[in-house]
C-alpha cells in the first residue's frame, strides 16, 4: 500500500497548507510490486537552481541549490574572496501556498534550526525560478536580484 499524505485547507491566513509525501515509502512499495520504472522516477525527483546573489563585502555569492525529495544540498562561493565553495546539506520542508499565491511552493531549508533556517519560494507566475526570502519569509525588497534559476 502506498503511503501518501496530503493535507489541505482553505488558505485564508498566513499559515500555508502543508504537503507531505513519503517518497521513500512510495518507492519501496512500487519496487516491491515490481514497478521499478515508477519507483526510479519517484526517487529521482531532483531539481537544481543556480545564480549569483548580492553580497555586502564581496563581488557576489554564487549559489547552487539542489533539491532532492525532502533534502537539499547548497554550495555557496563568495566571489572575490575565495574560490572554495562552502557546502551544506540537510532536511527540507515543502509547503504549498505563499501569501496570495495558493499554488506557490515554499521551501524551508533546515526547518528545525533557529539559526540556519533559510527560505525560498517558487511563485506560480515565475516557473523555473526560486526567490530567496528574508528570515520573516518575506520577499526581499531591493534593487538587487535574489533569484535562482532552474538548470536543465
Amino acid at each position: 500500500m502506498t503511503g501518501i499524505t496530503i493535507s489541505s485547507c482553505q488558505n485564508r491566513g498566513k499559515t500555508p497548507a502543508s504537503t507531505s509525501i513519503d517518497t521513500a515509502a512510495m518507492t519501496d512499495t512500487l519496487s516491491a510490486t515490481g514497478n521499478t520504472e515508477q519507483a526510479n522516477a519517484i526517487s529521482a525527483i531532483q531539481t537544481r537552481y543556480a545564480g549569483t546573489l548580492p553580497c555586502a563585502d564581496c563581488e557576489g555569492i554564487k549559489m547552487i541549490l539542489t533539491l532532492l525529495n525532502e533534502t537539499y544540498s547548497l554550495e555557496e562561493t563568495y566571489l572575490g574572496k575565495s574560490d572554495q565553495a562552502l557546502q551544506s546539506k540537510g532536511p527540507m520542508l515543502i509547503e504549498r501556498g505563499y501569501e496570495k499565491d495558493n499554488d506557490a511552493t515554499l521551501y524551508i531549508l533546515n526547518p528545525d534550526s533557529d539559526t540556519e533556517k533559510r527560505y525560498f519560494v517558487r511563485l506560480t507566475a515565475q516557473p523555473g525560478k526560486l526567490i530567496m526570502l528574508d528570515k520573516d519569509q518575506k520577499i526581499i525588497t531591493s534593487k538587487f536580484n535574489y533569484t535562482l534559476s532552474e538548470e536543465k
